[in-house]
């Protein structure tokens, strides 16, 4: 039985060195929103923004056959099992909560105790994405007009550096949006995300494949340094939610 664990696990995975993953996962942890659409889109949305290291596994029978480390925009690291057993991994058979530790010989470990749900959409891991599969192969390709329009609300909201804007834009619920502009440090993550979007910013080339699309954008950022960057759209529920941001400075 694979186990999928809702945004309470995935968060947790996900900022566990940030200086704030106590209190994401604290709120997380309460939280009776039904969070569940797509965790693993909501969770990369919010590492992006806080620029946040992440770990991830994906526990079958409480066993992960890979691990992946690293950052949004510093590098990141991807481990299968083959024999080394440089991580373990073990879950509690419970219906309702993920409770178990995983721990690594160089990155650390973690214990969670958490709520569980099942994703209302198919998501792709880590380990999906070094396979080249970056969304649901049986989802509808996104459509361009959808994505410009998701994009042009990110990129307004990001540069403008209104936090409760862009967290609507990225799907995040009212209850969900203040806890988040409540996060001790955010206003300094928002900062420095803004700056990853260009001006002009006008959407350019379109690409999308099921479910999964990007749009490639040339501008400079605020500082005035010039960029061609992509950003990354997957499907959550009724919208689309930026999810990666690929910088390529000029």
């Amino acid at each position: 039985m694979t186990t999928l664990l809702d945004a309470n696990v995935l968060i947790a995975l996900v900022v566990v060195e940030h200086v704030h993953h106590d209190a994401a996962a604290e709120w997380l942890s309460a939280s009776d929103t039904g969070f569940a659409t797509c965790p693993m889109t909501q969770a990369r949305a919010l590492t992006i923004l806080r620029d946040s290291r992440y770990l991830e596994v994906t526990l079958d029978n409480g066993v992960s056959k890979y691990f992946a480390a690293g950052s949004a925009f510093n590098g990141a690291s991807y481990e299968t099992e083959v024999g080394g057993k440089y991580w373990t991994s073990r879950m509690k058979a419970d219906p309702d909560r993920a409770v178990g530790n995983v721990t690594h010989k160089r990155e650390g470990s973690f214990d969670f105790d958490l709520p569980r749900s099942n994703p209302g959409v198919r998501e792709t891991s880590v380990s999906d994405r070094e396979k080249s599969l970056r969304g649901d192969p049986v989802a509808p390709k996104p459509t361009q007009a959808a994505v410009n329009a998701a994009y042009l609300a990110v990129h307004d909201a990001a540069v403008k550096k209104n936090l409760k804007a862009l967290l609507a834009a990225l799907g995040f619920d009212d209850k969900q949006n203040l806890a988040i502009r409540g996060m001790e440090g955010i206003d300094a993550d928002l900062a420095v995300y803004s700056d990853r979007f260009l001006m002009p910013g006008a959407p350019g080339e379109f690409t999308a494949k099921a479910g999964t699309a990007h749009v490639r954008v040339e501008g400079a950022n605020a500082k005035g340094r010039k960029f061609v960057n992509y950003y990354y759209f997957s499907p959550c529920g009724d919208r689309l939610v930026l999810d990666g941001i690929a910088e390529n400075p000029q």
